[in-house]
C-alpha cells in the first residue's frame, strides 16, 4: 500500500498562519479623511492644502509563534515524598490521571506571569522577608506561608489570565 506524502508541513499552525496573513495584509497605516468635517473645521482664509488628514497606525501585534516548540527543558525543585505523592493524588482527583502534575504547576506559573505586575508592587515586600535555613523547617513553612499569601493577592488582584 502506497502512503500519500503529507500536504502541510509538520510545524503548519492554522490560526498562526491565519493570523500572520491578516496581519500582513493590514500593515499599511489607516488613513481617515473626513472631508465633511474638514471642511467645516477649516477656516475659509486657509488653503485645502494646508488641512492635513488625520493618520493613525496601528499598534504593533506581538509575535506570533508558529512553529511547534518541543518541551524538551526541565524545571527541577526539591519536596519531601509526600509532598510529592499529595500533589500527585490532587491532580489525579481533579483530571482524572496522575501524569497531570506537570500541567498544572505550567497553569499555575501562567498565572505568576499574568500578576507580573502586581508581584512588582509588592516586591519590595517578599525581598524583605528573610529567608530562613533549610534545617529550620517550622521557619521556612511561615516563609512558604507568607509567600503564598503575598501571591494569593496578587493573583487575585490581577484577575483572570489573559490569552
Amino acid at each position: 500500500m502506497v502512503k500519500r506524502a503529507p500536504i502541510l508541513p509538520d510545524n503548519y499552525n492554522p490560526v498562526g498562519e491565519r493570523l500572520r496573513r491578516v496581519v500582513d495584509a493590514d500593515s499599511e497605516p489607516l488613513i481617515i479623511r473626513e472631508e465633511k468635517i474638514v471642511d467645516l473645521i477649516r477656516p475659509a482664509s486657509l488653503p485645502e492644502a494646508a488641512v492635513q488628514p488625520e493618520i493613525k497606525t496601528k499598534e504593533p501585534i506581538p509575535e506570533i509563534p508558529t512553529d511547534k516548540e518541543i518541551k524538551d527543558v526541565s524545571v527541577r525543585f526539591r519536596c519531601t515524598p509526600s509532598e510529592r505523592k499529595k500533589w500527585h493524588e490532587i491532580t489525579r482527583e481533579i483530571a482524572g490521571d496522575h501524569n497531570q502534575l506537570s500541567h498544572f504547576v505550567r497553569a499555575c506559573l501562567l498565572l505568576l506571569e499574568n500578576s507580573q505586575g502586581q508581584l512588582e508592587r509588592v516586591g519590595t515586600d517578599i525581598q524583605r522577608m528573610k529567608k530562613p535555613a533549610s534545617n529550620d523547617s517550622l521557619a521556612l513553612a511561615l516563609y512558604e506561608q507568607q509567600l503564598a499569601q503575598y501571591l494569593f493577592d496578587a493573583i487575585k488582584a490581577a484577575g483572570r489570565p489573559r490569552g
